[in-house]
């Protein structure tokens, strides 16, 4: 028997994150301040946050079988994510490295592994043994396009909600574009799709949801005037992950009946909490801190003016 949940159909990783004074600039060599390893990849970080905000979540991915693997399953079964339809292959854990400066800024560099052995089938057995009406379907693409357009057909068929996190960017064909009932793209993601919103909406694509960092995020619907949902003020000190924590707020959010403009504000929320911790999931806020910090926010309790959410004071 299905259930209501987040089924994130993703990447996972083993991170090995380094401090710096300043990322470097092209040919050039900066020292090392730090050195930390932990859990990563796009789809592990999104199903971690999902399940720190109370909603039965489930990860569908592939690992090696080696002590990454293990690691990271480990991790994810230990903050409550399902993780009994995860793919072992023949293939190393995926890992990457992480460079993180004094202001929170990074870059990361990703080796696949296991991640690019995902199977299409397992992919798509798996999503209709765990998911139903209600549940909301949330994959990213450092995995194979082939895995990523199984999960969509597969949302389809057992009549759940499909969210795309088009990262990293690269051109998307249209069917699986079609199959997007929200696609949730960074600025530089959305420029990286070669198709504006509009042309996405005529393929099928039921919302857009740019998220813009500390200025928040823009929802875009065909019909509607874009709406500006604006990002909690924060100490931010690591911004690694807080792309990943929006995109599982705003699908938990979803799956609890809340509706599109509520649930960005609720994304919004947790991706800025999210920044106050080290790594990617250096904190994941639980859905009574998200709800406490929206009703605590000055800018939540105002009414949305005629262009959108008003901006960030």
């Amino acid at each position: 028997m299905t259930r209501t949940q987040v089924v994130v159909v993703g990447s996972l990783n083993t991170d090995r994150v380094l401090s710096v004074a300043s990322l470097p600039v092209r040919g050039e060599t900066v020292p090392c301040l730090g050195e930390v390893v932990t859990q990563g990849g796009k789809g592990a970080n999104q199903a971690a946050a999902a399940a720190a905000l109370g909603v039965d979540t489930v990860f569908i991915g592939a690992v090696g079988d080696d002590p990454g693997g293990d690691a990271g399953v480990g991790e994810l079964e230990r903050v409550g994510v399902d993780v009994s339809l995860v793919q072992q292959v023949a293939a190393p854990t995926g890992a990457a490295t992480v460079a993180v400066d004094r202001d929170g800024a990074n870059f990361i560099i990703v080796e696949a592994g296991a991640n690019a052995a995902l199977d299409p089938r397992h992919v798509h057995q798996a999503v209709t043994r765990s998911a139903g009406p209600g549940s909301m379907i949330l994959a990213s693409l450092e995995i194979p396009l082939d895995a990523v357009a199984a999960a969509g057909q597969a949302a389809r068929q057992v009549g759940a909600g499909f969210a795309l996190n088009p990262a990293p960017a690269r051109l998307l064909p249209d069917d699986l574009l079609a199959s997007c009932g929200v696609l949730v793209p960074n600025e530089v993601e959305l420029t990286q799709l070669r198709m504006p919103p509009e042309r996405l909406f005529t393929l099928g694509v039921g919302a857009v949801v740019v998220t813009r960092g500390g200025e928040g995020a823009e929802l875009l619907r065909p019909g509607h005037p874009p709406a500006h949902v604006p990002a909690l003020r924060v100490a931010a000190r690591d911004t690694t992950g807080a792309g990943d924590a929006f995109v599982a707020a705003f699908c938990a959010a979803r799956t609890l009946g809340l509706d599109l403009d509520t649930a960005c504000r609720f994304a919004a929320a947790a991706g800025s909490l999210s920044t106050t911790g080290a790594g990617a999931r250096g904190h994941l806020p639980s859905r009574a801190e998200v709800e406490r910090s929206m009703a605590d926010h000055p800018v939540w309790n105002e009414p949305p003016s005629p262009g959108g959410w008003p901006a960030e004071r």
